[in-house]
């Protein structure tokens, strides 16, 4: 599935799962490999008031830009320290005076995070202490461990770097366990970007094109893009976003969880819900990490008392 699957669409698949598809290979290609955040993490806006930033295991300008952003204007503007732990040159290295940058071998991230209590930078607060998977390469599951470690011992505050779109939201949801493997599938549905397995003997392919990596699918399902979507996404900080689409979806095209919620009825599946509002108020109320679904936003934005022209900066 696409990593910008939205909550109302991945709670519908989660009923799925768990109902008529019971048993079936959930995979988000090119997802985060670390656990699902426990309890409360750091703001990204909270970063700036940080004197110390631990990066782990990230390439921060390629793996969350606005996070990399933020991390800048605490160093510059506010003289925040860094500490990074990755093998190679990274664009936070600009500040030779305020970056203290440690080089793990391959494997050796936990060893070299938890060798970092006693460091000075860290003896100084706040400290932010971010972490990702060394996209892809390393074990993200022992670099989380590491992470909540130092975070306690230098009274800091975490923050896991997803790169996915709504990453934290399908881990919220449990609709992400341990990493999948579709080989041996014989039926797969692909969902946004993704290659079939070489087992697979029927493929469905549900996205707004139609990719390379696709092959000559069986059955091609048009979809919505994100543009025409409603519903919400939790970003890597955990706070519930609502999108706004800009462009109406046009007939016969219908919204992602439109047709989930369609292929739920004639599975009998648990998702007897009269529209999204209903959805998400279901959603709040089984995931207190969603909770903020029950009060979406109005539909219409409140005038201004400001005139806006074609140049609107």
């Amino acid at each position: 599935m696409r990593q910008d699957l939205t909550n109302e669409e991945a709670f519908l698949l989660k009923r799925l799962v768990d109902g008529p598809w019971k048993g079936a290979r959930v995979v988000m290609p090119r997802r985060t490999r670390i656990p699902a955040a426990a309890g409360d993490t750091l703001a990204i806006a909270d970063l700036e008031r940080a004197r110390c930033i631990v990066v782990i295991a990230s390439d921060t300008a390629d793996d969350v830009p606005v996070v990399n952003l933020r991390i800048k204007k605490a160093v510059s503007r506010h003289g925040a320290r860094l500490v990074l732990v990755h093998p190679d040159d990274l664009d936070l290295d600009r500040w030779p005076h305020a970056v203290h940058h440690v080089r793990p071998q391959a494997g050796g991230y936990p060893e070299a995070v938890r060798a970092l209590r006693k460091h000075e930078y860290l003896q100084e607060g706040p400290v932010a202490v971010l972490y990702g998977d060394g996209h892809g390469t390393e074990d993200g599951t022992a670099i989380s461990a590491a992470a909540a470690e130092l975070a306690s011992a230098a009274g800091g505050t975490l923050m896991p770097l997803y790169r996915g779109t709504n990453e934290r939201g399908a881990l919220a949801l449990g609709l992400l366990g341990e990493e999948a493997d579709l080989e041996g599938c014989d039926a797969v549905l692909i969902m946004g970007p993704g290659a079939p397995p070489a087992s697979a003997r029927f493929t469905a392919v549900w996205d707004f094109l139609l990719r390379p990596e696709h092959g000559e699918p069986d059955v091609l399902l048009p979809a919505a893009s994100f543009a025409e979507d409603q519903g919400s996404y939790t970003n890597l900080e955990g706070r519930v976003q609502f999108l706004r689409p800009p462009l109406h979806v046009e007939p016969p095209l219908r919204e992602g969880w439109d047709v989930l919620l369609d292929i739920g009825h004639r599975l009998n599946a648990d998702v007897e819900f009269l529209g999204i509002a209903q959805i998400q108020k279901a959603v709040a109320e089984a995931v207190p990490a969603l909770a903020a679904l029950a009060d979406p936003p109005a539909t219409a934005l409140a005038p201004t008392t400001v005139l806006y022209g074609p140049a609107r900066p």
